[in-house]
């Protein structure tokens, strides 16, 4: 196994008036590392290059642009992902991270570059447009690791078939027996019904994702999910209210704390859906959020009200 080690290279951003960025006289804590996971790769296997970039504080305090794809030599890209959480410093302040990793095949044996990245963004409490830029990064691309040879998968075949023919018997008395375990199963789970709360945190898992390519579509859907089971929840037809009006009628059935995150969710959406506001990714994280904790707090409350 290749030992894999980890080299930052750190371009130091947390940055005064004097540091070298688009505009001047803003202070902003924010620091970013570009790395990759091994300086030696294997030609038959891949490059894993990360950026990341990290802040005090929550998620909104910086709005990141899109970051584009770097420009290489000797790699051909085959994938990249992105991912966000927050965490806590050793003081238990809010630690905010973003790091976006991308998946590159070598292309011949020798040295292979990553040029520097320029990553934009924007203070959302000054509304100032920034910009950093990474290092150059080298990665020596060295001898692929053997494969498996011809006689050797050969070899397995002939075994595999073996024992296929050996076990036909069990595989068929262990497929009558799965059947069996399925429909009990099934039946079990048309004993236990599923409250409404439970079935709308099932759907909101099932089609609402973060990978969508338009937020705002996904918002809209979230909106209508979470409306969808007021309405059901408190039978009145919710579909056909304004923002307003429903917020009135759901301020008689929820708690304060809930009705405030609602109001929140339900005025927030209707700017970025009617007034054109922009949505990034950790806005609609938090949108999301807020709809899969109200669900919670509902299914909690109604819960007691049963046991009651």
């Amino acid at each position: 196994m290749i030992k894999q080690s980890y080299y930052y290279w750190t371009f130091l951003l947390i940055i005064p008036a004097w540091s070298q960025i688009t505009t001047t006289g803003v202070k902003n804590d924010i620091t970013l590392h570009t790395f990759v996971e091994s300086e030696n790769v294997p030609q038959n296997r891949e490059v894993v290059y990360n950026v990341e970039l990290q802040w005090s504080g929550d998620l909104s305090l910086y709005k990141i642009s899109e970051i584009g794809e770097p420009r290489v030599m000797n790699l051909i890209m085959r994938g990249s992902g992105s991912s966000n959480r927050v965490g806590t410093d050793d003081a238990g302040n809010p630690v905010s991270i973003k790091r976006v990793t991308y998946y590159f095949r070598p292309l011949e044996m020798g040295m292979a570059y990553v040029e520097g990245v320029t990553i934009k963004y924007e203070d959302t409490n000054s509304q100032r447009q920034e910009s950093l830029l990474s290092s150059r990064i080298g990665i020596k691309i060295i001898d692929p690791l053997p494969e498996p040879g011809k006689n050797a998968l050969g070899f397995l075949t002939w075994i595999g078939l073996l024992a296929l023919v050996i076990l036909i018997p069990f595989l068929y008395f262990y497929y009558r027996y799965q059947k069996r375990k399925q429909v009990e199963t099934s039946r079990a789970a048309l004993q236990q019904k599923e409250t409404i709360e439970e079935r709308y945190q099932r759907v909101l898992k099932e089609t609402i994702h973060f990978t969508s390519t338009n937020l705002k579509d996904s918002l809209v859907d979230l909106s209508r999910l979470i409306t969808g089971y007021f309405s059901e929840r408190y039978n009145f037809p919710a579909m056909n209210l304004s923002t307003h009006n429903l917020l009135q009628v759901l301020k008689e059935k929820l708690n304060d704390d809930t009705y405030i995150r609602m109001q929140d969710f339900y005025e927030r959406a209707d700017m970025i859906k009617f007034a054109g506001e922009a949505l990034s990714e950790s806005e609609f994280h938090r949108l999301f959020d807020t709809v899969e904790l109200v669900l919670e707090k509902q299914k909690e409350s109604h819960s007691e009200e049963e046991e009651r």
